[in-house]
């Protein structure tokens, strides 16, 4: 999208009067306070198959000479993943959004309400920038910094619980060397997946920076092995906060069928994700690398990771090295 066309579109939508315009974030620098008319706002994200997909969560906006943005956090109890309640998340939010209103008068609630199914906290950002690209960062910034103390707490209670249920089950008291051979030789196909993602969980604990925070269930979906990423390994500190890794411990190989269904759990969490690791103890099937080439342009990155690849971590004493290898065989396909 060119300059013109992001004027126009900005023009239009606002005389229309039918909600944000939407506009990728790579044209927000070629325009300025003057091209948002008074009252217009915007969202930053792009059409990818019919769908937009934001690149953050939130509004754009002009108010007389100020552009500002409007973070928004609407959820739904239903599809809320954190192992922190929604209510304590969202309280958390709201606690440093008030005090930084205190403090630094940049930021303040503009709607706050729960009615039983869905819980929602938008925050006005102000800036003083009278360029978009430059007041879009401005507010991204400030939103993030608002919302770490939410993100840290549920971390640290997503940790928790994994240590918890990690010693109630028993998890630690088999060598790795041991955990491989039971993969092997596992016979019902609870003891398959249960010995695989053990083996899988304690190999993502050893790599400097993540943190493994156990298996997520909710009403539509479930997955394995979720991570917080505080690597500082350069490969690794550019993706995401949340990295997550899906083990599948079947007699034949996974599919597209699966690759697929995995990338959406990627998609469906909140912008925080763009690595996950997908583990097949037999290996993959032709179809998963042309599945890769297609939506080889996109922010999401699937990692296939193998049995041979497992067990030479494991015979190395170093996941870590075997990661970044089948890393770079993804991005480089």
């Amino acid at each position: 999208m060119d300059v013109q066309e992001a004027r126009e579109k900005l023009t239009a939508r606002h005389e229309e009067d039918d909600g944000p315009a939407e506009l990728p974030a790579s044209v927000l620098p070629k325009l300025t306070l003057n091209d948002l008319p008074d009252g217009a706002t915007l969202q930053v994200g792009s059409q990818k198959d019919g769908r937009l997909h934001l690149d953050w969560s939130g509004t754009l906006g002009r108010d007389g000479e100020v552009i500002y943005g409007e973070a928004d956090h609407t959820w739904t109890r239903k599809y809320w993943y954190a192992p922190l309640g929604l209510e304590q998340y969202l309280d958390l939010v709201r606690r440093a959004v008030e005090t930084r209103h205190r403090v630094r008068g940049d930021v303040d609630i503009t709607h706050d309400d729960d009615d039983g199914a869905y819980v929602a906290l938008r925050f006005r950002i102000n800036t003083v920038e009278t360029n978009l690209g430059k007041a879009y960062e401005a507010i991204r910034k400030i939103a993030a910094e608002v919302e770490e103390a939410a993100e840290h707490a549920a971390d640290e209670v997503g940790q928790r619980i994994a240590e918890i249920a990690a010693r109630l089950s028993g998890w630690g008291s088999e060598t790795l060397d041991a955990l491989v051979d039971a993969v092997e030789t596992a016979r019902s196909a609870d003891d398959k997946g249960r010995t695989l993602e053990e083996l899988c969980s304690r190999l993502f604990s050893s790599v400097p920076g993540f943190v493994v925070t156990g298996r997520v269930r909710t009403e539509t979906e479930e997955i394995d092995i979720s991570v917080v990423n505080d690597s500082t390994e350069p490969r690794l500190r550019r993706e995401g906060a949340l990295i997550l890794a899906e083990c599948k411990n079947w007699t034949g190989k996974c599919g597209k069928n699966e690759f697929v269904v995995f990338h959406s759990k990627l998609e469906n969490r909140s912008q925080r994700c763009t690595l996950g690791f997908l583990i097949s103890w037999n290996g993959f099937t032709e179809t998963i690398t042309k599945e890769m080439l297609r939506g080889s342009r996109e922010d999401i990155l699937v990692v296939p990771i193998t049995g041979e690849d497992i067990r030479s971590a494991v015979r190395s004493d170093d996941f870590t090295r075997t990661l970044l290898e089948c890393w770079e065989k993804a991005v480089n396909l």
